[in-house]
């Protein structure tokens, strides 16, 4: 099967719609994540590899092809058994007629047991059908389990690498889309908290500047390292921008993502990055936006990033806290 790449999230969606509806699955969630999350690479091909694309595109057109396999074994099983139904009915009938005339003494012993046997052979023959067709069926739809078991293993990488920074390891701008709706309805849904921090490093421009760009990408990756030391599992760390992080913190109130914002800038102040011998100053400008009721995860997002930007403009190393 070859497919084109589509250009645009639109036509992802349109291509993962029209698999559902060629397979008759229902466009629930689940289903619909089954084939939109293998081709969503789309939405941002220029932060991955070709071999990322290529290899979600794979993954695509083995789904296609299991779900494929298995709509064809299915269907060849059920006109057999359809095929076979009719025909047991009909010897079936012809039986009770030959058992009829018997009876009533309308055919001799001879021709009676000529029709028995028959008609015996044609329902064993018939059983036999039906019979070596399920074992068929059956063989086959274990081997087409087989490979959705793979298509899963690989679904689930495949997810993973494209949601995950090429650079730090945290997730990127796509995997922060696949889990805020869903964290702001849970915490809406429990009535609990959910607190979102952006930080940008201060004056990261100076470093790339002064000691080039791979020491640059060195500090970003030693400032994710640092974070995740301070995070609880729980909690969702996101490259936001070039030098800029998202903290999406879980149960977490505006003091506690303070105090964990407090406890970074301990740990980044104990634990410099040292490049040939010399300390890297690293700071960074905090916003913080608390979930308010009936509030969405982009307008949390948005005052996250508004309170960033009064941080930023009112100098260095400073938290602000969003207005509700």
């Amino acid at each position: 099967m070859s497919m084109t790449s589509p250009e645009s999230p639109v036509e992802v969606a349109r291509i993962a719609l029209k698999r559902l509806a060629e397979r008759g699955l229902p466009p629930t969630p689940d289903n619909y994540a089954q084939f939109y999350n293998a081709i969503v690479t789309i939405k941002s091909p220029q932060t991955k590899a070709p071999e990322d694309l290529q290899q979600a595109w794979q993954v695509l057109c083995q789904v296609d092809e299991a779900v494929g396999e298995a709509s064809e074994a299915m269907q060849q099983l059920i006109d057999t058994l359809d095929g076979e139904r009719s025909a047991m009915l009909v010897s079936l009938g012809r039986l009770q007629h030959a058992h009829a005339a018997h009876v009533e003494r309308r055919a001799s012993v001879e021709e009676t047991h000529s029709t028995l046997a028959d008609l015996l052979d044609r329902v064993i023959n018939s059983t036999n059908s039906i019979h070596s067709t399920v074992s068929a069926s059956h063989s086959d739809l274990q081997s087409i389990r087989d490979s959705v078991r793979h298509i899963e293993q690989d679904l689930a990488f495949n997810r993973k690498m494209l949601e995950q920074d090429a650079l730090t390891g945290t997730f990127n701008r796509q995997g922060l889309d696949h889990h805020l709706a869903r964290e702001v309805k849970l915490a809406q849904r429990n009535g609990q908290r959910l607190t979102a921090v952006i930080f940008d490093l201060d004056d990261f421009k100076q470093i790339n500047d002064q000691h080039g760009h791979l020491i640059g990408d060195q500090v970003l990756i030693h400032v994710a390292n640092l974070t995740r030391v301070v995070l609880r599992e729980s909690d969702l760390l996101v490259r936001y921008g070039g030098e800029e992080f998202l903290i999406l913190l879980a149960d977490t109130d505006i003091n506690g993502a303070s105090y964990v914002i407090d406890r970074l800038r301990t740990v980044a102040g104990r634990t410099p990055f040292v490049h040939k011998g010399q300390r890297v100053e690293v700071s960074f400008s905090t916003g913080i936006a608390e979930l308010q009721p009936d509030e969405n995860g982009r307008a949390l997002l948005l005052r996250a990033d508004e309170a960033l930007y009064r941080a930023k403009n009112a100098g260095k190393s400073r938290t602000e806290i969003a207005s509700a």
